[in-house]
């Protein structure tokens, strides 16, 4: 048999941060498509059932058009059991509220909830301030079969509402660890015969949440359990590094972007980070080099984290105000990065420029 573990949709999240609002509402929509493409995939590959370990939504607002969406396409799959865990995100979402839920859509409660399949059990539990201490007295997981448990919560040393406690787990008959809650996929040992496993989001949304994401492919035999990675995502997002020492201008600069994401894809967003040391002089427009790079990829941002590369003595006696600027600057108390920031400015403002506050 086969399972999927996903988690971490964020279905109807805003998206505003970096990207604009047409682009937020366009991604929003790519991501709600995703969730059905799972489905697609999962009916296409003769998958059992797919475990949502928690925040299938991203707050409680979700919109009828949404909820809809994925309960159109849990019931367009119905060899394929929908296994839904809330988190931390959705817990007080109202998604479904007045709906008619497809037979293969079923939610696990603030009570061990228990599916079988075959010689699988798959059991699930939501955390709560009332539960998180004696949940895991409670596992009703059986020696001598394939057991999956689902949980949604940062792994620690001991328990609470927003925690799973790894030790309390062990030597409790689970071969797999089904968790949500971080958004990229990491594993580890749980005990000699099981793992866990953090199978990541499914989109990435911002730039915390750069390189591959997916699901996790679980397949039975015998009473073996195998588990893979599988990359899924419509669109990646990644943040690449440009040295840009010994660069002076605009073009040089935007040239050195372009050699350095010369391997990713055209639909993938992408934030360059300036680093290195330059010259006071040195062009560098984040906003003209964005324009630059704007039609190779569906998003570009740049910040810019170089430092500022000055010899004192070369302007100890220039007579022009920017040498009396720099001179000022430099003999202050101010630390090395409050320089840098306050330097970059104001050679912005004296040549006139529009002026980029550094984060």
């Amino acid at each position: 048999m086969k399972f999927i573990h996903c988690s971490d949709l964020h279905l109807d999240s805003r998206m505003e941060t970096h990207l604009s609002a047409e682009q937020a509402r366009a991604r929003g929509r790519e991501i709600c498509d995703t969730f059905g493409r799972l489905m697609d995939y999962a009916k296409q590959n003769g998958v059992t059932a797919v475990i949502v370990a928690g925040d299938l939504f991203d707050t409680r607002r979700v919109t009828a058009k949404t909820a809809a969406f994925v309960l159109d396409a849990v019931a367009a799959a119905p060899g394929v059991d929908l296994l839904y865990l809330r988190g931390n995100h959705d817990e007080s979402a109202l998604a479904f509220a007045g709906r008619t839920l497809p037979p293969n859509l079923k939610p696990f409660g603030t009570r061990w909830t228990r599916f079988d399949y075959e010689n699988v059990t798959i059991a699930g539990i939501e955390l709560t301030d009332d539960n998180c201490t004696r949940l895991y007295d409670a596992l009703p997981l059986e020696a001598g079969r394939i057991n999956i448990a689902v949980l949604h919560g940062q792994i620690a040393s001991q328990p609470g509402p927003e925690f799973v406690c790894l030790p309390l787990l062990r030597e409790k008959n689970i071969r797999y660890l089904a968790l949500g809650h971080l958004h990229s996929y990491q594993t580890g040992r749980l005990d000699a015969a099981g793992e866990y496993a953090y199978c990541g989001c499914l989109e990435g949304r911002g730039f915390d949440e750069c390189g591959e994401k997916g699901f996790v492919l679980l397949e039975t035999g015998g009473a073996g359990l195998q588990a893979s990675f599988v990359p899924f995502a419509r669109r990646t997002l990644h943040e690449v590094p440009v040295d840009i020492t010994g660069l002076d201008t605009v073009p040089q600069i935007a040239r050195a972007m372009q050699q350095a994401s010369a391997s990713l894809p055209a639909d993938d967003l992408v934030r360059f980070v300036l680093q290195g040391s330059c010259a006071p002089d040195t062009q560098k427009d984040p906003a003209f080099l964005c324009q630059q790079l704007a039609g190779r990829f569906y998003f570009v941002q740049v910040k810019d984290k170089s430092r500022l590369h000055i010899d004192p003595e070369s302007y100890r006696h220039d007579v022009s105000l920017k040498g009396e600027f720099i001179r000022l600057v430099m003999d202050s108390g101010l630390d090395d990065e409050e320089k840098d920031r306050i330097i970059r400015c104001g050679l912005q403002a004296l040549a006139g420029e529009e002026i980029e506050l550094c984060d």
